[in-house]
């Protein structure tokens, strides 16, 4: 770069609002060319002498002393270095595409002014304030409907509605303390298991930890809303089938029953087949009891049926429901 670069910038600084400077150098391997094969549109003319209007306009940016000494430097350059000079490329990657407005204040870079309210995803939040965390309706349910904020969350994630998720059926059905053995001493949890369903055909099951009993409920809940699958049921009432199963050291036997007979189960399968929507069921629990093993069994089962018409079709069979068809349900 010589010294006379900068008196030419000044000379040549467009109408307020463009682009002004540009800090990118010039790339001197890009278009090589030989001397004699360089076209002149690559070629920058040599500088011509400066007018006295240029003169008084330089003026007002240097001193008397340091326009002399830059006038100095610029007679001492050979001009024939002006025409060995690449043009600086349309094309270039680097060079500046707008000019920052500088008098508004960046959503996400600057730091906002005045009463800062919150505001989703902005890196800088406001500090909280102790009336406002004391406050129950702004931290644990809404104010309008009196939901918890979780309900809108699930309602995103599952695609039902808040008033859905509002008429599910929900029950904790194992709750105890958990401990874990680290280098720096214990440390007590709450565990808790609950299940979900609407009634008509879905359930789900979810599990959740934490140190307050009433987090680690919500957090329970909150998975067995979000894995809830859709379970086939016979006349809306009762399994296809016996089913067998082993989970652990549990060994579940689930048994359909005609109608009329009822929910003859251990609790934590009345309550899943509550949720589900069955009320003609009887079950049989073998060996290990444990609560947590007992209800995976039972819906890894109830998800596991093998429907008749899926087995009619594999055999290349039709199946025809003779109670359905000629009885119409009644026997």
């Amino acid at each position: 770069m010589n010294v006379a670069r900068p008196l030419r910038r000044l000379l040549q600084i467009p109408p307020r609002g463009a682009r002004q400077l540009t800090t990118t150098t010039l790339n001197p391997y890009h278009h090589r060319r030989t001397l004699k094969a360089k076209p002149e549109s690559y070629t920058t003319p040599p500088p011509s002498p400066y007018t006295e209007g240029e003169i008084s306009k330089l003026s007002k940016y240097y001193t008397d002393t340091q326009l002399a000494s830059l006038l100095a430097g610029e007679s001492a350059i050979d001009p024939t270095h002006f025409h060995h000079r690449h043009r600086q490329p349309d094309h270039d990657p680097m060079k500046l595409k707008y000019l920052d407005d500088l008098s508004t204040l960046d959503p996400i870079l600057d730091a906002p002014s005045g009463p800062q309210t919150y505001t989703p995803g902005h890196p800088l939040q406001p500090i909280p304030r102790l009336d406002d965390l004391l406050t129950p309706s702004a931290s644990t349910t809404n104010s309008s409907t009196g939901d918890p904020p979780w309900f809108h969350e699930v309602s995103l994630r599952t695609g039902f509605s808040v008033a859905e998720i509002r008429r599910l059926r929900t029950k904790i059905l194992a709750s105890h303390s958990v401990v874990n053995q680290t280098h720096m001493g214990k440390i007590r949890r709450i565990y808790c298991l609950a299940v979900a369903g609407n009634g008509n055909g879905l359930v789900g099951i979810g599990e959740g930890k934490s140190v307050e009993h009433s987090e680690a409920q919500r957090i329970a809940t909150y998975m067995a809303v979000r894995n809830m699958m859709p379970v086939p049921r016979y006349e809306d009432r009762t399994i296809f089938g016996n089913l067998d199963i082993k989970v652990g050291a549990v060994e579940l036997k689930l048994f359909s029953r005609p109608p009329g007979f009822g929910l003859r189960t251990s609790q934590y399968i009345f309550e899943i087949a509550k949720c589900l929507g069955l009320s003609d069921l009887s079950a049989k629990v073998s060996r290990s009891r444990n609560p947590m093993n007992v209800c995976k069994a039972t819906i890894q089962a109830l998800r596991s049926q093998k429907l008749p018409e899926t087995i009619a079709r594999g055999r290349g069979k039709k199946l025809v429901d003779v109670r359905k068809v000629y009885y119409n349900g009644a026997v």
